[in-house]
């Protein structure tokens, strides 16, 4: 059977390119609002749609989008609308958003063009202030000492977005105002990157992987930021078969980040582990087929789509334990759709179930509860229980059951 291409992808990870507060006017503003209203009918994977009248919708909001008059504000009216299916991977995005870019990249299988000025977090908006969500390993944020938690207020004293604050800025300093909780506020400064937004995620993959030194052991770490294509697949297997391969045991970060195609991630760590080597004339190669160790899996309410397929094969055949929070219940497979040269429309167009278990809504719960605290800071709640459990299980104490 043929194993179908989907797309299941959803974060808030936005990169603005143009003024969000650009004026729409009415004629055009109605268009858009009718080529969004009938493609969503024609293409949602319920034909009830969830049971919603759609039509009524139409007659709620069309005028809604009429009156925002402005870009921003026709895209609040929009989401709005979808938001009433009460279903993952719904979202109108334009031109201020990386899904616009992320959704074009994808589709056209391509990991170097649609390259935008960013500084590599994630996070949303509260009011007119942006909070983190996430961090990319190695990028700007993280080199300037963002932390997740803060509350980003402006950028060089205009208001902040993850992109078009950044606009023709790369590898210049740009001044951030954080209100960072319990501290106050700040201003700091941090140097943005231009990269194609698959790119930055595939570079923080392959810049999380490190070894800890705990117990005496040697516990492996590797954080997968998306699935969006084999790339990040590749950068896996060749963490865990090289720097990685000679670890203890492994933690596997799956928090956050966005989902992709979820088929063939979990291979590697389901090989025989077989040490491999060759000689040729003198030149020595080796290499592992895959990792055997025990794991312990990272997540949390950002862990969606495609990465709940991950947890939930980890879970269901036992390889492992899951730790942290119970994932996002994202899980319907989607398709995107161009509205207009500068607007997309992401859809669930398919409904998935995992051995006859609907994970939409629900989600995948951890072995291991624990709460959130400092997270990808130096005192990482969930990343330090996950340390400290894989030691006690590879020293022997007792009660602690690692696959």
């Amino acid at each position: 059977m043929r194993k179908p291409n989907l797309l299941a992808i959803s974060t808030l990870f936005v990169f603005c390119s143009i003024c969000s507060g650009a004026s729409v006017q009415s004629g055009e503003s109605t268009a858009l609002f009718d080529k969004v209203w009938q493609t969503t009918r024609d293409n949602f994977y319920d034909k009830s749609m969830n049971g919603i009248d759609w039509s009524g919708m139409a007659e709620k909001y069309r005028n809604q989008t009429v009156a925002a008059n402005s870009k921003s504000g026709f895209k609040t009216v929009i989401n709005h609308m979808l938001s009433e299916l009460h279903a993952s991977h719904t979202a109108f995005y334009d031109d201020d958003d990386l899904e616009f870019y992320l959704l074009k990249s994808l589709f056209s299988n391509d990991t170097e063009a649609m390259q935008i000025e960013h500084i590599g977090v994630t996070g949303n908006y509260q009011g007119e202030e942006f909070i983190v969500k996430a961090i990319l390993n190695g990028g700007p944020a993280d080199l300037a000492g963002i932390k997740v938690g803060d509350r980003i207020v402006d950028v060089d004293g205009k208001k902040f977005t993850t992109a078009g604050s950044f606009r023709g800025r790369a590898d210049t300093t740009v001044k951030l105002t954080l209100e960072r909780p319990g501290a106050g506020r700040s201003v700091i400064s941090v140097q943005p990157v231009k990269q194609n937004p698959q790119q930055a995620f595939l570079e923080a993959s392959r810049k999380s992987a490190r070894i800890f030194d705990k117990g005496g052991r040697k516990i492996g770490y590797f954080h997968l930021w998306t699935m969006t294509n084999d790339k990040f697949k590749d950068a896996m297997e060749t963490a865990l078969t090289g720097r990685l391969a000679n670890t203890d045991g492994l933690v596997l970060d799956l928090r956050d980040g966005f989902g992709g195609h979820p088929f063939r991630f979990t291979d590697v760590l389901f090989r025989p582990d077989i040490d491999w080597k060759q000689n040729q004339r003198g030149r020595v190669v080796t290499y592992r087929t895959g990792y055997g160790k025990p794991i312990i899996v990272l997540i949390n309410e950002g862990t969606r789509s495609a990465k709940e397929s991950f947890a939930f094969q980890i879970k269901k055949t036992n390889r492992g334990l899951l730790l942290g929070a119970t994932t996002a219940g994202a899980f319907l497979g989607a398709g995107g759709f161009p509205i207009s040269v500068d607007s997309y429309l992401e859809l669930p167009i398919v409904d998935l179930s995992l051995d006859g278990v609907r994970l939409e809504g629900v989600g995948v719960s951890p072995d291991i509860p624990v709460s959130a605290e400092d997270t990808y800071g130096p005192n990482d709640k969930q990343l330090t229980k996950a340390l400290e459990v894989l030691t006690e299980k590879l020293n022997g104490a007792k009660g602690i059951k690692v696959p």
